[in-house]
């Protein structure tokens, strides 16, 4: 399955980040404590709007939008506001099977993460997308142990890459929902879509 990237003149003009929670609620009928069940696979999504393109730029975001419907779209996860700065060359510097924190290697020494930050972590040619949980900065080693949420969905090998400067999002087009832009009379195609990843 390839992955589709979009081209440099897909900047968005908007987007609205969704979570997608597979978790659920189990109210007892008699009234007692509400229960929330926790199940693996919480996970990111978002809807973007980019402005109007004239025909070339329409064919190729056409082409690849329509693509991404069978293999997957690769965009960035916009942090508006944000500067990430330079934080190094991050990896997993350890085999990790489950759970909220991972160790990172290669970090840039005093590198400030920031709660509420995102990264996006490569295991097995795939992104997955996850949320810093605190602040942490990095001591002189480059090394840290890094509380990260929703829980990982996928064990994670040392030397997978973890993406601060740019995290990416990796997922289908508009699942489960039909795909259309609209034309106007002066030729230019807005574009509406839906990324979520789907792992």
């Amino acid at each position: 399955m390839a992955v589709i990237t979009m081209p440099d003149s897909a900047v968005p003009n908007s987007v609205t980040p969704y979570l997608r929670d597979f978790s659920t609620i189990l109210t007892p009928f008699m009234g007692g404590p509400e229960q929330r069940i926790i199940r693996l696979g919480t996970r990111f999504g978002s809807r973007v709007a980019l402005p109007p393109k004239d025909a070339d730029d329409a064919l190729t975001i056409q082409s690849r939008l329509l693509r991404a419907r069978y293999d997957r779209l690769l965009m960035p996860w916009y942090q508006p506001g944000l500067d990430t700065g330079a934080p190094g060359a991050p990896v997993v510097s350890a085999t990790v099977a489950s759970g909220t924190t991972i160790p990172l290697s290669g970090v840039a020494a005093g590198y400030r993460i920031k709660e509420g930050q995102f990264a996006s972590i490569i295991h097995a040619g795939r992104r997955y997308l996850h949320m810093f949980a605190a602040d942490v900065v990095i001591p002189s080693s480059g090394s840290a142990t890094i509380s990260v949420w929703p829980m990982l969905r996928v064990s994670l090998s040392a030397g997978d890459v973890v993406e601060i400067a740019k995290p990416m999002i990796e997922g289908f087009v508009n699942p489960g929902e039909e795909l259309s832009w609209q034309t106007a009379v002066d030729h230019l195609s807005a574009f509406n879509f839906t990324i979520a990843e789907a792992a």
